[in-house]
């Protein structure tokens, strides 16, 4: 017996997107339409502020750290470096960080009755570390905002893990285990 072999032509484009269209139906279409006109906008803006870099916000923010480096007369790599330990908190204060930690979590309504705490210092960097575990009681958004709350409010704390632990299913409450660390520097910030 002979075969038959047949050709397959292929579809029409428009067709073939007509039909997808179709499938996806009114609301997802429309969706998917607002989300390509958002894209082509965002892209056309972002095209438009590489054009002009007078308007960009990287070139404000490259010449704010320029002129501050010209004014301690550093390298830029020093004023790197010298903004980075800026940013680390005082390992004098660390008092008043760990009380702020316990405030924030009684502005977000959270339970917390200790935490443990312990130093350590990286010879290497000269920066002085503070580990913090608090355990923590709350509703669980809430201990997003906390967590959220800390890194707003401490630049220089890093979230390192967070566990939660609900006792029974239909709890509202929820217990965690945060543990962050705060990096530190000892003594006022020189230009090097």
């Amino acid at each position: 017996m002979g075969r038959t072999l047949t050709a397959r032509l292929p579809a029409a484009p428009l067709l073939t997107v007509r039909v997808a269209l179709t499938r996806l139906g009114a609301a997802r279409t429309t969706a998917l339409a607002l989300l390509l006109c958002a894209l082509v906008a965002l892209g056309t803006f972002g095209w438009a502020l590489t054009r002009d870099g007078t308007s960009s916000v990287a070139s404000a923010v490259v010449g704010a750290r320029r002129s501050a480096a010209a004014s301690f007369g550093v390298a830029p790599v020093d004023a790197h470096l010298l903004a980075f330990f800026e940013t680390l908190g005082n390992r004098r204060q660390n008092d008043l960080h760990i009380k702020l930690l316990f405030d924030l979590a009684k502005q977000n309504g959270l339970t917390l009755r200790q935490g443990e705490y312990q130093y350590g210092y990286d010879a290497a960097a000269h920066v002085a570390t503070c580990q913090i575990a608090l355990p923590l009681k709350g509703n669980y958004d809430a201990i997003w905002h906390f967590v959220l709350d800390v890194l707003k409010t401490l630049p220089f704390a890093a979230l390192q893990d967070i566990n939660f632990k609900r006792d029974a299913i239909g709890d509202a409450a929820v217990s965690a285990q945060v543990r962050f660390t705060l990096y530190l520097r000892d003594a006022p910030v020189r230009a090097p």
